[in-house]
């Protein structure tokens, strides 16, 4: 304890002399310290002080928002939690009212960010109390979703969560800590990136058993169970200048026609007269391809194919724009100025009309290499085909993209992998409902998706719930 002392009186003193030096005042009244240590017996505290007054000692700080005890178990925190979500269900149950309440929808949605945004925020950090504690929040969420369905109290908690297609808490905390970990791994420069990435004492927690296990070993052993170990992500992009004029030239000669209803024939003319008019342009095509087993990225131009298989995690826009991210390498390495990129792909050229700084690392690539490309002379256009037309070059770079067979190493961005989770996690969700053969609404929704939303009067609306759900006053 001497020596954790010294080394919190020198920070403290540090601290203080740059607060002065920096024209901060640093309050009294307002600094507190937690000893944090799980030793049953009598043992010391340590005294440190500010300004020749000792700071004292609490059992428990509140800190951004979520209150640490001395014995990390959280369930104060918790506690002030569940306490506060139950004065916002109050209005929650009067917006309720079975004869003239608000519409299922709404009261799912003011649920959600009144009350279930508050049990989700910093369930990283309060998820590793024990599993009796975290159960103390559990009838905030059921007596919540109870309230928009209008279903009985008594009703199954299992049903509840599928006919308002919400997954139970502890799935929650896990999708959450999972996006959060993976968010660590993304960015390098991140102060708990080695801390969670490598974590200490792995024997220590195998042997004691009794003992919580830090993030990083809960997010590992759960990762383990997913098969995403090995998983790279793609790191985040720095952002354009917002003083940097980015002009992203566009042709809009096939957006004016309803694919479904204009015959390919037309769409081949309007191609042919197109290219007629813009004859001094060389054309490049990209296309990006998705399956089960199989995502893959293909550039054509002239007699040059590059095809390359993506990771399975990826989402068809990833291939889409890494497609034309390799077609603007290609153009890089040409002698030829004046280009023009066709892509069958309108979110993909609306990612690079509207960027922002949360964008996806391939757009923001692709904008760099553009303002480049722009400052070496080259005019370069982005043009929208339909796909599936019989124009030759979209369907070569589509055979070739489905066929991919070169494989890099290829990182995976970090939206794809939080849809995989999301995606993991309802599959683990859909088995747990599979296993409830005996509940009534199993019987006629044996998916987790629900049913489809029809907007009935809220009346109307309840006494359906309650059929579908089995508990009426009749079964009850």
């Amino acid at each position: 304890m001497s020596f954790f002392e010294r080394q919190l009186q020198t920070a403290v003193r540090n601290i203080t002399c740059w607060a002065n030096k920096n024209g901060f005042i640093i309050s009294n009244q307002k600094t507190s310290c937690v000893h944090f240590c799980r030793i049953r017996g009598i043992h010391p505290h340590p005294e440190i002080f500010l300004k020749d007054t000792p700071i004292p000692v609490v059992s428990e700080a509140k800190f951004l928002g979520i209150i640490f005890d001395e014995k990390l178990t959280f369930k104060p925190h918790i506690l002030n939690l569940k306490q506060k979500c139950v004065k916002t269900l109050n209005l929650l149950k009067i917006l309720s009212n079975t004869s003239w309440g608000a519409d299922f929808q709404s009261l799912l949605k003011i649920y959600k960010s009144l009350i279930l945004s508050k049990l989700d925020y910093g369930c990283m950090a309060y998820g590793s109390a024990s599993k009796s504690v975290l159960q103390i929040l559990d009838p905030v969420h059921h007596l919540g979703l109870g309230l928009a369905s209008g279903a009985f109290r008594t009703s199954p908690v299992h049903s509840l969560h599928v006919i308002c297609g919400v997954p139970c808490l502890q799935f929650r905390r896990l999708t959450l800590s999972l996006k959060y970990y993976f968010r660590i791994k993304s960015d390098c420069e991140h102060p708990m990136y080695d801390r969670v990435l490598h974590p200490l004492f792995g024997t220590f927690y195998s042997n004691k058993k009794s003992y919580i296990p830090s993030f990083g070993h809960r997010m590992r052993f759960l990762i383990q169970d997913l098969n995403m170990e090995n998983v790279d992500i793609l790191a985040k992009e720095e952002e354009t200048p917002p003083w940097t004029e980015m002009n992203i030239a566009v042709i809009d000669d096939f957006s004016k026609q309803t694919k479904s209803l204009t015959p390919d024939s037309v769409y081949l003319q309007l191609f042919y007269s197109h290219r007629q008019q813009f004859n001094t342009y060389e054309a490049v095509f990209t296309d990006g391809s998705k399956t089960v087993n199989h995502v893959g990225s293909a550039v054509v131009s002239n007699h040059l194919t590059i095809a390359e298989k993506l990771h399975n995690y990826c989402s068809v826009f990833t291939a889409e724009i890494y497609a034309i991210l390799k077609a603007l390498h290609t153009i890089e390495l040409q002698d030829i100025k004046k280009w023009i990129i066709y892509t069958d792909s309108k979110c993909s050229v609306e990612a690079l009309l509207y960027s922002s700084r949360d964008s996806h690392p391939f757009v923001i690539q692709c904008i760099k290499l553009i303002y480049t490309l722009k400052t070496n002379g080259h005019d370069i256009y982005f043009c929208w085909i339909p796909g599936h037309v019989d124009i030759r070059g979209n369907e070569q770079v589509d055979r070739a993209a489905k066929t991919s067979v070169i494989k890099e190493n290829f990182s995976v961005p970090l939206n794809d992998v939080n849809q995989t989770i999301k995606s993991f996690l309802y599959k683990k969700w859909q088995s747990q409902w599979d296993s409830r053969v005996h509940n009534k609404l199993h019987c006629i929704q044996p998916s987790i998706k629900g049913f489809k939303h029809i907007n009935f009067h809220h009346s109307i609306a309840v006494k359906l719930t309650r059929l579908r759900i089995g508990h009426t006053y009749f079964t009850c």
